[in-house]
């Protein structure tokens, strides 16, 4: 299992941005710069423990410190992270969360004429979207989070409520989803 892709958005210092990871990657640079931001953030998408922290994020997590609801919007952390390379073990126990992958393009390969042209190049594989996603609850005072599939993508309800909750109708990735990650990595390959 490879990250390809990490998308940030309204986490710490970033408003929004991505990071694309082709093969192995170092993250080097001065201070203030994000690393420890993108680490963090794998953290709290992949890291089985880390929803067990109390609360899972706080208001320095939010870009600018802004957690509160802003013209009637209430502020989400969201991360994105893509992972390819995936066992055969982790393709069947998620085999309906998967989706297509072009490395060429970066990106997902929808059901297209277009895209099923490329469905069987080199460089396209299967894929696991996960998604966490945070914010503060009113109601209940404190700060909430959740991991998601990522896919399939789910229309949600505006008339019962569905598109106010944690991940909008996303279902839940597990800590055990988490676990089942980590142990179909290679061998050799680190776990942390």
């Amino acid at each position: 299992m490879k990250v390809r892709r990490v998308t940030l958005h309204n986490f710490r210092g970033v408003q929004n941005g991505t990071v694309l990871l082709d093969g192995h990657a170092l993250l080097v640079g001065r201070n203030s710069v994000g690393k420890s931001t993108i680490c963090e953030a794998l953290d709290l998408v992949l890291g089985p423990e880390r929803l067990f922290r109390r609360p899972v994020i706080d208001e320095y997590d939010f870009y600018a410190a802004q957690y509160q609801e802003v013209d009637g919007v209430l502020p989400e952390v969201r991360i994105e992270v893509i992972l390819t390379e995936l066992s055969p073990e982790a393709r069947r126990r998620f085999n309906g969360r998967l989706r297509r992958w072009s490395a060429e393009l970066t990106d997902f390969i929808d059901a297209t004429a277009d895209a099923l042209d490329l469905a069987d190049d080199e460089g396209v594989e299967w894929c696991l979207p996960v998604v966490f996603v945070g914010r503060f609850d009113l109601v209940e005072d404190d700060f909430v989070g959740g991991t998601f599939f990522g896919h399939p993508e789910v229309v949600t309800d505006d008339l019962t409520g569905e598109s106010a909750q944690l991940g909008a109708g996303l279902r839940p990735f597990t800590r055990d989803d988490k676990l089942a990650v980590r142990l179909s990595l290679p061998a050799g390959e680190p776990h942390g």
